[in-house]
């Protein structure tokens, strides 16, 4: 008799995973902005694949588009953050090639990373300096408009909103009504508010003043530029001799041409601005001898003053009072009295 003996053996057998997927991104497009001011290693956004081979690694890089280094991604995570300086100004968005890879199989999806304005560029004007001339003393139609100043925002893309103002010589930043000059701050006019006056002892022939220009309505940044107003010169002020009285000796028995005195004025004009300030001297009341002779003479030029004869005699007459004219160009004058003895 045959006897079957049945053995049943169960054997587990493992099926290997084959790297034979790729990586994989749920979307073609991704999209974020960061501000330009934005903080080196500030993450913009985390992008990331998937891969339905179980064991795979993904590792991430940018390959395309990265101009300048500007960002940079963790190879492990696919987090894209800030590597370098971002200038909206210079450009606006970066369109990224982000690559995903498990060592034998990749795919790419694109990140476009928008660049967000901030103010970071203060108001630029359009020259430095700013200079002009206007003339002294002129109180007609004032105030008067004396220039323009401009200034643009260097953050190009954002509203101009910019506020003028001024500070410096002529501009009384407590008590406006003491000021000379003053901004149109929409605008950037600038007026001269009263007469000026260029000369000596109290005037000045040049004021200069620092112009600001201020965006974001005046809450932003600053930028700024010089003013110079130049003031022309007119003919007004005469010719004067510092002291009441000359006197000086005239030597008794003297030969002509003996030097007495020199008598010089003093004219506040512009001595560079034509003739304002050229003076001439001359005699407007002289003496004469018994001979009918003019006693004295004056250089027109520097206003020194001779005897015009001989032989003066004290005993005949002890004393010489003549009258001296200073004129300038203009023809504003001067006089003084000079007394010999």
């Amino acid at each position: 008799m045959s006897i079957f003996i049945s053995v049943t053996k169960y054997i587990r057998i493992g099926i290997g995973d084959k790297n034979d997927n790729p990586p994989y991104f749920d979307q073609s497009l991704y999209e974020a902005e960061v501000n330009e001011d934005e903080d080196i290693q500030h993450t913009v956004i985390t992008v990331t694949a998937k891969d339905k081979d179980e064991s795979s690694r993904i590792r991430y890089e940018i390959t395309q588009g990265n101009m300048g280094g500007a960002f940079a991604v963790k190879n492990e995570t696919g987090a894209i953050y800030v590597a370098g300086p971002l200038d909206y100004e210079s450009r606006k968005e970066y369109k990224l090639r982000l690559v995903a890879s498990d060592n034998l199989n990749e795919n790419h999806t694109t990140v476009v990373i928008h660049i967000k304005d901030v103010n970071d560029n203060p108001p630029i004007f359009d020259r430095p300096t700013y200079e002009t001339q206007i003339t002294e003393e002129d109180d007609r139609n004032l105030p008067k408009k004396v220039l323009q100043v401009t200034a643009t925002d260097g953050d190009r893309d954002r509203t101009p909103d910019i506020v003028y103002f001024l500070t410096g010589q002529g501009v009384d930043d407590q008590d406006p009504a003491n000021s000379k000059f003053a901004i149109n701050t929409t605008t950037g006019e600038i007026y001269v508010l009263k007469p000026l006056d260029r000369d000596l002892p109290h005037g000045r022939s040049q004021w200069r003043f620092t112009v600001f220009a201020e965006d974001e309505g005046g809450n932003g940044l600053v930028g700024y530029a010089d003013v110079l107003v130049n003031l022309k010169d007119i003919n007004d002020n005469a010719p004067f001799f510092p002291y009441a009285i000359y006197t000086g000796n005239v030597t008794e028995n003297g030969t002509a041409g003996m030097t007495v005195m020199t008598m010089t004025a003093t004219d506040y004009d512009d001595p560079n601005e034509g003739t304002n300030a050229r003076l001439k001297y001359s005699i407007e009341q002289n003496q004469v001898n018994e001979n009918g002779e003019l006693i004295f003479t004056i250089d027109e030029e520097t206003g020194v003053i001779s005897t015009a004869v001989c032989c003066l005699d004290r005993e005949t007459n002890p004393e010489y009072t003549i009258k001296v004219v200073a004129m300038d160009g203009g023809g504003l004058k001067g006089t003084n009295v000079f007394k010999g003895r």
